[in-house]
């Protein structure tokens, strides 16, 4: 969220206006426990989140205890 600020009408402070979201997101609150962040902010500025994928995204297929060929 973001929150714009102007200065107030005696010149000598500043008035908050109404908060805005800084972006649209995905953030997927059924996937995340009480224990993980839903998001960090890099070094450089950037904001790094953990996002839902759109309904309908392809399932994961995974093979356990596979051997190799000889």
């Amino acid at each position: 969220m973001a929150v714009p600020v102007r200065p107030a009408s005696n010149g000598h402070a500043l008035e908050p206006d109404t908060p805005v979201p800084l972006f649209q997101t995905h953030v997927g609150v059924a996937v995340q426990n009480v224990f993980s962040r839903m998001y960090m902010i890099s070094a450089d500025g950037r904001f790094l989140m953990s996002t839902l994928l759109e309904e309908g995204a392809s399932p994961i297929t995974l093979i356990l205890n596979w051997k190799p060929r000889p």
